[in-house]
């Protein structure tokens, strides 16, 4: 095909090199070769001197002994709008990328016909704009891609936002290689029902992709082994019972397994994970201190004979409940045995927990950490019961009603159910472990 010269006579004055180039290959002058680009084989024309100078695999297409000598080109698996990218690269060195999608397909062009600014540039551009919609897409795309420090940076990313990115619409969309490196994580931090929930999506999407249908049987099979990633210890027996059992996911033997270990009737589950519940790391927890000070005489002791410490709250915004702070013995070492229980308004059990810790005087306080997280829901008033068997431990005072703790307000009030002077004052629970949300 001819070439059509642009209607201005003088179009090189004044124009760098680049500027030049990138002029001739929008308007198609001079070209001497022709590219058919994608599923619709769509026309797209460039300079073999430019891609001979820029790409070892252009210069092996064209200059090689396995020189290619047909006039147009044939390239299914790159389209039009990715091939345009690279060549504006090519002729530029300029990059102007917006849509996760096309910069995964430009880098995997990039990589194709080793232009190693473009992928070095694709990369620093996934990095730097990973945000919870496109993590996971962005994931998926570099573990195919085999690029590994893109994968590990994706999956962190991930990993430390655990449950937006579960509830975003591209997680349904990863392969099943990424979402079990995602879910078997110990430092996920989603709490598990989440996790449950967002398997289940997944295979619903995986029954769309396979054409069968979205039941409880067929669900079940696309999960295949995923399913034993789930740690069903870090979901209280009550969730467990609305949200899981009331499905046919699981068998019915795997459901009366799973309420024995509930009950300790077993210690272990078959092929399910028994592992704790998942870590968040000490940087991501809230501390919410409601206790400013402890006394120093007899006074001020607390001793425990099976009575409960407990105390209400409210928060003002979703926020996770991830553990506790407990005062610790006041004299020498001891031993306690906690057992600890979250309620809602309601009186719904949402949590119970049993621990075991060391504590010495040299520690006023320590941190107990929950097996699961409890999601906190604003307006809602919830309740922590504690009971302590060891030593008399300090006793908290100064207790303050209202205490702010990041973007969140926790509302403490006196709990009915606390018979061993704890209240909003003074005594046990001198703080909250949360972690947010957001």
């Amino acid at each position: 095909m001819p070439t059509i010269l642009p209607a201005e006579s003088d179009w090189q004055t004044g124009k760098t090199l680049s500027e030049c180039t990138q002029f001739m290959l929008e308007h198609e002058i001079a070209c001497d070769v022709t590219f058919l680009l994608g599923e619709t084989k769509q026309e797209v024309r460039a300079h073999k001197f430019i891609l001979i100078s820029r790409s070892p695999v252009f210069s092996a297409m064209f200059c090689g002994p396995m020189a290619e000598t047909q006039e147009q080109i044939t390239i299914p698996d790159i389209a039009p709008e990715v091939f345009k990218i690279l060549l504006r690269y090519m002729y530029s060195d300029q990059l102007s990328l917006l849509d996760p999608h096309i910069v995964m397909e430009t880098l995997y062009a990039a990589k194709k016909y080793s232009v190693a600014g473009l992928v070095k540039a694709c990369k620093t551009f996934c990095a730097e704009n990973i945000n919870v919609d496109n993590a996971c897409l962005l994931l998926d795309h570099a573990y195919k891609l085999d690029e590994q420090e893109l994968s590990q940076a994706c999956r962190t990313y991930i990993l430390k936002n655990g449950e937006r990115c579960l509830q975003s619409a591209t997680f349904c969309k990863m392969s099943r290689r990424c979402v079990e490196k995602v879910i078997e994580a110990d430092d996920l931090s989603a709490c598990e029902l989440s996790v449950w929930e967002a398997l289940v999506g997944w295979a619903e999407a995986e029954c769309e992709r396979q054409g069968v249908a979205i039941t409880d049987v067929n669900i079940r099979q696309a999960m295949g082994n995923l399913v034993y990633s789930v740690r069903f210890r870090g979901i209280s027996p009550d969730m467990f019972a609305k949200h899981v059992s009331t499905k046919d996911i699981l068998t019915p033997i795997e459901v009366a397994d799973i309420f024995r270990f509930y009950l300790k009737a077993v210690d272990v589950l078959e092929k399910f994970s028994t592992k704790d519940g998942r870590m968040t790391s000490v940087h991501d927890i809230l501390r919410c201190v409601r206790l400013q000070n402890f006394g120093d005489t007899w006074f001020y002791f607390i001793k425990y004979n099976g009575e409960t410490d407990a105390i209400s709250f409210t928060v003002s915004a979703p926020v996770v409940l991830r553990g506790i702070m407990l005062y610790g013995c006041y004299k020498s070492k001891s031993q306690y045995k906690i057992t600890i229980n979250v309620t809602d308004a309601s009186g719904n059990n949402l949590l119970s927990d049993d621990k075991t810790v060391e504590t010495c005087s040299d520690e006023q306080t320590f941190d107990i950490l929950f097996d699961q997280r409890v999601t906190l829901a604003p307006s809602v008033k919830y309740s922590i019961y504690v009971t302590i068997t060891g030593a008399s431990s300090y006793y908290g005072c100064d207790g303050q009603s209202v205490v702010t703790t990041g973007d969140v307000t926790i509302t403490f009030s006196n709990c009915t159910g606390s018979r061993n002077r704890t209240s909003v004052k003074g005594g046990q629970i001198p703080g909250l472990l949360l972690h947010s949300c957001s």
